[in-house]
């Protein structure tokens, strides 16, 4: 008996051993994306072993090999690690991107969460620009209280906010962009959105109304656009492909890697699509690699380089008589003028952009940061008319002072930007260059100092901020022996911007402010497609006022942010065509623009333990009476028109569910309503209705794989419709007619390296 007391003795000494022997320890902290401490994490197996301390600490033993540990927090995504040794680790946890409260932006240069803001800004978040498909960004844009993106053709974008879209015969004009805090609008006043690849984009803030105290010109509004975000310790490769409705077909593949000192992406990515008219073939191919690298403690190095080959047809605008024909016509032979197809009427443009950023914390409280870009554009559009070649060279930067401490932000910076442009005008003869109309050079030249001062008292945020803005066109006309250079110089503009916030409760923000707005026109407005430099055309210049209300009067479920303006804006620029076709701009007096926007965002599940994991049902809402004030064209008047291009209201309702661990589905209504097209308004583009939905599938196929599937279909109840008529149309062409009917499938697979 003495010893079998001695040798269970020795195996129980023996089955410690091993026990000891399997068991590792992991130590360290949770902390939020800005390094905030977070007490009371969850640490999770399956069951809850371990909450976090007060300070946002933790110590864990566990015995089995190659456990996974998932650390979780209410608001926030959660975060896997596996252990498999003793070590000490710091685990990032990013917010949840349905919670819109908790959202950070960077919008105004102060990183705060979006009800700090004393703005009315909206954050698309990369499941926000997913939710309905993985090509476009059309779709989701619209979803965005005030703001109308308009796709005229495959691959034609432009975008409205609060009612700016009379300059826009095509491109983005009147909008600021910015690519990792990076100028991607250039010094001509445009910008090549639709160059930028789907897949390239992670997040967009879109601050609406005159921002000219931090962004220089611009009366609608500015879009700061973000790169994908890896998270802490992750690398990945992706792919993903769709295939849909008229030939669509887009694939892309990138590597994305993040450790504890860098993160980077590298992508590439191609589109096409045949259209729903004839003559609407799309081609983009785009080449894009970021990175971001931590040199020490105090100093980061960011990076954005990025190539786009884009080609898409341009099938022009039809009559009504036209459309009711065959809304999938092109537009056909007319008079003097050949059909869109036979003059090969198409835009090619290939682009180079290279941007690099440097952040310097000389202390906890002050810190600078510095990008400079670099970029050269071809541009090739044989039209109806004529034949169009351009070289556009251009260089830039900004750079920004801020000094944080207590209750005082205090912001010093400038951008400067620089472009030369070379451009020629031929004959169209079937799409290929004719007889030399008229050789151009064109440069032009801005740059803005600008100041804010941030002043927290209890529960006041008091902002005060001015820039100084100088803009300068110079034109040459190469091919008139004997002519001199010209310019366009616009007097020098201080434009001021006054904030206030003011926490109501835990769960309301309200805010107030007066801000002015300045925007010069762009190259393409002064040197437009009729071959003249007009240098009478002035900038636009008005006033803003605006008030509004951010609550979530349910944490972590219920969300508002409800906004009213008045903006009067004086030397309106409003497009015009000429009987060739061409387009012209002028000034053309007074608008006043009053609106209201909405966004309710409720969320009643939101749990992935349950069956419905979440549970979002969400809806936005614009009213505007945007209309022409002291306006005379000849002898005709139209003070009081409805402003055209813009619709007085626009309402979306939206679903979104995840169930049972692995399926998921996106569903929303879109109401928009009949928009003016020419400033007579004499003829409306009819409301519509949109009823869009997707349904999806995601799945671990292997430890490492993660496969995500979907279909997508979208019907319009009004046929035919449009996303993007002309305005001011000579001859009655207004008409640019978009599918009834849409539908799409797409595929993505992630091998995930660690």
């Amino acid at each position: 008996m003495e010893f079998l007391k001695k040798m269970a003795g020795v195996l129980y000494f023996i089955f410690l051993m091993q026990v000891s022997y399997g068991q590792y320890q992991l130590t360290g902290k949770v902390v939020s994306e800005k390094g905030m401490l977070m007490p009371g994490a969850n640490v999770t197996n399956g069951d809850v072993i371990f909450v976090t301390d007060s300070t946002g600490h933790f110590a864990i033993n566990t015995s089995a090999a190659n456990e996974m540990l998932t650390f979780t927090y209410v608001g926030y995504d959660p975060f896997s690690i596996r252990v498999s040794k003793d070590s000490s680790v710091t685990i990032t946890l990013t917010r949840n991107n349905n919670l819109l409260e908790e959202t950070i932006v960077r919008a105004f240069e102060q990183d705060t969460e979006l009800k700090n803001v004393s703005a009315a800004v909206t954050v698309l978040t990369k499941a926000s620009l997913e939710r309905y498909s993985n090509t476009n960004f059309v779709p989701a844009f619209n979803t965005v209280p005030g703001v109308k993106m308009d796709e005229r053709s495959p691959g034609s974008y432009r975008i409205s906010i609060r009612g700016n879209l009379l300059r826009s015969a095509f491109g983005v004009r009147n909008v600021k962009m910015y690519w990792n805090g990076i100028p991607f609008t250039d010094a001509n006043g445009n910008t090549y959105f639709n160059q930028v690849g789907f897949s390239n984009i992670g997040k967009v803030e879109i601050i609406k109304g005159p921002s000219g105290s931090m962004y220089g010109s611009g009366t609608g509004g500015v879009v700061l656009l973000s790169g994908l975000c890896t998270k802490q310790n992750e690398k990945y490769f992706l792919l993903q492909s769709s295939v849909g409705s008229y030939g669509l077909f887009g694939i892309n593949g990138s590597y994305n890697a993040s450790g504890e000192k860098n993160s980077s992406s590298a992508s590439f990515s191609h589109l096409q699509s045949n259209g729903y008219r004839r003559h609407t073939d799309l081609r983009r191919d785009v080449a894009n690699y970021t990175g971001s690298y931590l040199i020490n403690s105090k100093q980061t190095i960011s990076t954005n380089i990025f190539y786009s080959d884009l080609y898409y047809q341009t099938p022009g605008g039809l009559t009504l008589a036209e459309l009711q024909a065959d809304p999938r016509q092109s537009r056909p032979a007319a008079g003097m003028f050949k059909s869109a197809e036979t003059q090969q009427a198409a835009l090619y443009l290939k682009t180079f952009y290279i941007g690099l950023g440097h952040e310097y914390n000389f202390s906890r409280e002050f810190s600078n940061t510095t990008s400079i870009y670099n970029s050269h554009t071809d541009f090739k559009n044989p039209t109806i008319r004529n034949y169009e070649r351009k070289t556009e060279q251009g260089i830039g930067g900004r750079t920004v002072f801020q000094y944080r401490k207590k209750i005082i932000s205090s912001t010093l910076g400038g951008e400067f930007q620089y472009s030369f442009n070379n451009t020629a005008t031929y004959g169209n003869r079937l799409g290929v260059t004719d007889t030399l109309q008229y050789n151009d050079e064109i440069n032009s030249r801005l740059f803005n100092v600008f100041l804010q001062n941030d002043i927290t008292i209890k529960k006041f945020i008091l902002t005060a901020g001015v820039s100084y803005n100088n803009y300068y066109y110079g034109f040459l006309r190469l091919n008139d022996v004997g002519s001199g250079k010209e310019s366009s110089d616009f007097a020098p503009q201080f434009v001021p911007r006054f904030a206030l916030s003011y926490e109501i409760s835990n769960n309301a923000n309200f805010y107030a402010s007066v801000s002015k707005g300045y925007s010069p026109p762009s190259i393409d407005e002064v040197h437009a497609s009729d071959g003249k430099f007009n240098q009478q055309l002035r900038a636009e210049t008005g006033w803003n006022y605006e008030a509004g209300i951010k609550t979530n009067p349910v944490k972590n479920k219920l969300w508002a942010d409800v906004s009213y303006y008045i903006f009067s804006l004086q030397n309106t620029i409003v497009s015009r065509r000429d009987a060739s076709g061409a387009d012209f701009y002028v000034n053309a007096g007074k608008t006043k623009q009053r609106g209201l926007e909405a966004a309710i965002n409720f969320m009643p599940v939101n749990n992935n333990l349950r069956f419905v994991e979440m549970l979002k049902i969400w809806s936005n809402f614009t009213s505007i009476k945007a209309r022409f004030d002291n306006y005379q064209q000849g002898a005709v008047k139209f003070d009081g028109n409805k402003l055209t291009g813009t619709p007085p209201n626009v309402f979306v309702l939206g679903v979104d569910v995840k169930a049972a661990k692995h399926f998921f589905g996106n569903f929303s209504y879109t109401y928009t309503d009949r928009i003016p097209l020419n400033d007579a308004n004499t003829v409306f583009a009819t409301h519509y209705n949109l009823l869009f939905g997707k349904v999806g599938y995601t799945t671990d196929l292997k430890k490492k794989v993660v496969l995500e599937m979907y279909l997508s279909a979208e019907r319009s109840f009004n046929e035919p419709f449009s996303l993007g008529n002309d305005l001011n149309a000579a001859g009655n062409r207004f008409y640019n007619p978009a599918s009834p009917d849409n539908f799409a499938a797409g595929i993505k697979l992630r091998f995930n390296c660690k």
